[in-house]
């Protein structure tokens, strides 16, 4: 695991840790070392298997997309009115027939 993820699993745990300490000093009055031990390290494992998921789901994503570029992204997005091109729905067509879908004004 490289450095932001020991800082995201630690770092979690060393919150949670706190926060149960402030809890437990505040409503019971005494810290249980070990639930506040048990806690932290609870929450450390969570955040390193989460970290881990979620870094190994975007490795695999990555590998497996294809590679977009520019011409790709053109060529499968529609083309409107006002994107510099015409809409599909524009009243003549290239060889200057008119198009079905259009309304006969």
């Amino acid at each position: 695991m490289d450095r932001r993820g020991i800082a995201e699993a630690g770092g979690g745990a060393l919150v949670s840790g706190l926060l149960a300490i402030g809890v437990l000093w505040f409503a019971v009055g005494y810290v249980d070392w070990v639930l506040v031990v048990g806690l932290a390290a609870g929450v450390a494992i969570a955040a390193a298997a989460n970290y881990r998921a979620r870094t190994g789901h975007a490795d695999a994503i990555a590998t497996e997309a294809p590679e977009v570029t520019a011409d790709d992204f053109e060529d499968d997005t529609p083309v409107k009115a006002g994107d510099g091109g015409t809409a599909e729905t524009s009243t003549t067509t290239a060889r200057g027939q008119r198009n079905r879908s259009s309304p006969d004004w």
